[in-house]
């Protein structure tokens, strides 16, 4: 795991296996009013002013674990809640702000510096809308209860005086998805929100989260008449430990009430044959360019903000969603959970019927830790070798792009390609502006919305770098290969169409 955790983190994982933890001894109803108080007592380290409020704080973060606006439900008893955990509303909306842990941020977004030389010109001043800047002892200044924040002043300084100072979840959103009202509480724009969760990380008060299925996957796995399937995200490798393989892992999952385990990566080389395909389709029929779909954040990015590219994207679905479709075709009946790195997963599987429930490795680390599980201690002999060296790829920035250019390298048409790869969802946004102004030449575009790809994103538990390391390691040791004498590729081949066509 990370070597550096913040508060904000431990409280976030405490809730989690707190929860996990009554769920598994059928006690949720019964003992949830007391976690916060077991959480927050007058002798724990606090952050706010009593430990009354931290406990109402805990009180949200828990309504939000077990999926539940915290807004709507304000004064529901979380004993209410609990019992009515498995018909939670669904509601499209992942990530929300806990209006009761917001620090409303205090900070004045726009201020004058020493460099103010009282000029003559005034520019600042004239061009205020609200008259909030006044000029005292040679010097303006900003009357903050006046200002709205529009930054004209600064825009005119001649001398560049006036300094903005942005708030961190407005700095995190890429696409200005957060803004604060009036009162200066932050809100969230859902109709710009592509979920890529960088505000969730970036809030040093943990006053934004997002909504968790950790109960309904727990009594999922109690529930010994279902059978419950994992995918898991390519990203795994060294989540819990670089020394945690993934024999280990599966048959952690395995213990703890998962009948079988699949790599999501075996999604990737369905998906990397067909978005291929679809490419050469595209360019023989002269579109310009073709974007990818394996990442919802970027995929509503260009879906959202930039509507001239929507026709643009593959129709090819994600990964998780050919693997979870091929899987809910061979029995309809049993349970399939994805477990990865990334937030917005729960978003693009809402709505989604071969999918029943999204953990990032994070919450599944809280549920492990909630029954005893230590990863480390496992000597286990069991397999997990679903996929190609191409397909294990997927979780690290370039990856897609890569098995593309090897497929149709195979195909003989490699000289067709003229790809680019970008990663991080500020220079996504960057990189589309580039191609709405003419600016660049390329067929493809590989956007993944975290800086790294999956690798990179939210839910993770390992730093980046370590992380992909192992999964290009893990990735080389694979039996099989992504070509198309391969009768698994041939078998995959033969009814993509009708399993993961968006």
């Amino acid at each position: 795991m990370h070597t550096n955790v913040s508060e904000v983190t431990k409280i976030k994982r405490r809730v989690y296996i707190s929860l996990a933890r009554l769920a598994m001894k059928d006690q949720l109803v019964e003992k949830i009013e007391t976690i916060p108080e077991t959480l927050c007592t007058s002798d724990t380290p606090r952050y706010r002013c009593c430990e009354y409020k931290e406990q109402a704080i805990l009180s949200e973060r828990i309504k939000l674990a077990m999926g539940f606006d915290p807004d709507l439900h304000k004064h529901t008893p979380l004993s209410k809640l609990a019992a009515e955990v498995e018909n939670v509303e669904d509601d499209e909306k992942v990530i929300r702000v806990l209006s009761i842990a917001c620090d409303h941020c205090p900070i004045d977004k726009f201020i004058v510096t020493d460099a103010c030389r009282n000029c003559v010109a005034h520019s600042c001043q004239n061009v205020c809308p609200k008259n909030a800047i006044v000029i005292i002892q040679n010097k303006a200044f900003i009357d903050q209860g006046k200002c709205i924040e529009c930054g004209r002043c600064k825009d005119v300084c001649s001398f560049g005086a006036i300094h903005q100072n942005s708030r961190p979840c407005e700095r995190a959103c890429a696409v200005k998805a957060i803004r604060a009202d009036f009162t200066r509480q932050a809100s969230i724009d859902y109709d710009k929100c592509v979920g890529c969760g960088s505000c969730v990380i970036s809030c040093p008060f943990g006053a934004i989260g997002d909504t968790t299925q950790i109960v309904q996957v727990v009594k999922m796995l109690k529930n010994s008449e279902e059978r419950v399937k994992a995918i898991l995200a390519p990203s795994f490798l060294g989540q819990f430990g670089a020394k945690v393989g993934p024999e280990k892992i599966k048959a952690a999952l395995q213990q703890i009430g998962f009948t079988d385990v699949y790599e999501a990566a075996l999604g990737a080389d369905m998906v990397a044959l067909n978005e291929a395909h679809e490419l050469v389709e595209r360019l023989e029929e002269n579109q310009p360019f073709m974007t990818s779909s394996c990442c919802p954040s970027f995929l509503s990015l260009v879906e959202q903000h930039f509507p001239e590219f929507a026709d643009y994207p593959s129709l090819t679905v994600s990964p998780m969603i050919a693997l979870a479709r091929s899987l809910k075709r061979e029995n309809p009946e049993e349970k399939v959970i994805f477990i990865g790195p990334c937030i917005t997963k729960k978003l693009e599987a809402k709505g989604e019927e071969s999918l029943d429930a999204v953990l990032t490795f994070e919450e599944l680390g809280c549920i492990l830790v909630s029954m005893g599980i230590n990863l480390t201690e496992y000597n286990s002999k069991v397999e997990l070798n679903d996929a190609s060296r191409h397909g294990r790829n997927f979780a690290y920035a370039g990856g897609l792009k890569s098995v593309i250019g090897e497929v149709l390298k195979l195909e003989g048409k490699e000289d067709m390609f003229k790809p680019i790869q970008v990663d991080g969802l500020s220079n996504c946004v960057d990189l589309l502006k580039q191609i709405s102004n003419g600016k660049l030449d390329c067929n493809f575009i590989e956007g993944m919305g975290c800086h790294g790809g999956c690798v990179g994103g939210p839910g993770n538990m390992m730093n980046m770098k370590v992380t992909t390391k192992l999964v290009q390691n893990f990735a080389n040791k694979s039996e099989w290969k992504l070509a198309t004498e391969n009768e698994r590729a041939e078998e995959m081949k033969k009814d993509l169409a009708e399993k993961i066509e968006r």
